[in-house]
């Protein structure tokens, strides 16, 4: 179950560094950033069709289900289940509304196979959704495996820059940066590179090293993106910073290079673009929090 949840938490499009989208099977969940809007409901139907593939040891897996008078996929992003045509799911069903576009996703969230159902779902205790909560916010101690502490460690090396304590964030952001180049195929690596880099391009830029801070703003989005950053867009906080240093040009090429992933955000960059070539520093709201 404890990966049934990491899914919902950080493998669903709107796990971000905000942690929009959190399934309602929690008690609480924490506040959206501006401009965006959400709601969730939980949906239980059978699987008409089970979509699958395997290669190199990599897995997809989702399945198709009536929903309303719709037939939907719901994706299993950790591809840890192995439901049959026929079987009852529970998935969540998530509505997202941004200034520029408005999505439906169907996330799984039905225990993987490898959990023992007996024919029901197992429980999720309490204490295992604060665990997992406490890992959404970056706490490195709830993490009882590597991956775990991999996802982990986005938040917690954000979290150590805002408190103020910059060797600890820096050492976060190497290991953040370190663990990505061995989990290049999952799901979290873009966020990595770019959460990695961004903090140590801040923690740069405050030492007055603004070479260093336009490297790693660059280095921040050499990815493919993730599907965090294909949605909402890339963190602009280190670019603001860096405008206000009078770089625009290094900011002009890191809108550029946004534009191979984000493909939803292509308005936005437009006008940011313009802003910038027109001397103006863009209002970039809740894109400072992703």
């Amino acid at each position: 179950m404890t990966r049934n949840l990491l899914t919902v938490l950080w493998a669903g499009l709107l796990a971000s560094v905000s942690m929009v989208g959190i399934s309602p099977v929690f008690a609480q969940t924490p506040a959206l950033p501006k401009g965006v809007e959400s709601e969730f409901e939980t949906e239980e139907g059978a699987v008409v069709k089970v979509f699958s593939a395997e290669q190199d040891g990599h897995r997809f897996v989702a399945y198709l289900v009536k929903w309303k008078d719709f037939e939907v996929i719901v994706s299993d992003p950790l591809a840890r289940s192995d439901f049959q045509a026929g079987d009852s799911i529970q998935f969540m069903a998530q509505k997202v509304r941004l200034p520029n576009v408005s999505t439906l996703n169907f996330v799984l969230l039905s225990a993987p196979a490898e959990v023992e159902r007996k024919g029901a779902e197992a429980a999720v205790s309490p204490a295992e959704r604060k665990r997992m909560m406490d890992l959404v916010g970056g706490d490195l101690d709830a993490a009882r495996n590597e991956t775990e502490r991999f996802y982990a460690l986005n938040r917690a090396a954000k979290n150590a820059l805002k408190d103020g304590k910059t060797e600890e964030a820096r050492k976060l952001a190497e290991e953040l940066l370190r663990r990505a180049q061995t989990q290049r195929e999952d799901w979290n690596y873009g966020n990595a590179i770019q959460d990695g880099n961004q903090v140590l391009g801040r923690l740069a830029l405050a030492t007055g090293d603004i070479a260093e801070a336009k490297k790693r703003l660059l280095a921040s989005v050499d990815s493919q993106g993730s599907p965090q950053m294909n949605s909402f867009g890339p963190n602009m906080q280190l670019a603001k910073e860096l405008l206000a240093a009078n770089e625009k040009q290094v900011v002009l090429e890191y809108f550029d290079l946004c534009r191979k992933f984000w493909k939803l955000g292509v308005d936005r960059l437009d006008a940011w673009t313009e802003a910038v070539e027109n001397g103006e520093t863009p209002d970039f709201g809740a894109s400072l929090d992703y």
